[in-house]
């Protein structure tokens, strides 16, 4: 990382500054990310975008949201991928 002083670049100490990555589109039924889709992260985590839903009482802090099969099914087959490789 650089900064200016008196007109001049000064380099600082430490790494250059870089962008996490973000999370990964795993399975979902369009491309766009605006309709169910699992994501996996490099946490080890998986993100899941679904439906709202009323039926399940889940605790402060927690949601429940509802995707189709297809896109979990399709999300387990990559991950397997995924650690496989």
């Amino acid at each position: 990382m650089t900064t200016n002083r008196d007109d001049h670049l000064v380099a600082l100490p430490g790494p250059p500054a870089t962008p996490e990555p973000g999370p990964r589109v795993v399975a979902s039924l369009c491309g766009t990310g605006t309709c169910p889709t699992v994501y996996s992260t490099d946490r080890d985590t998986v993100l899941v975008q679904g439906y709202a839903v009323s039926e399940v009482d889940a605790p402060d802090g927690e949601l429940v949201v509802e995707i189709p099969r297809e896109v979990l099914l399709q999300a387990a087959a990559r991950l397997i991928e995924e650690r496989g490789a």
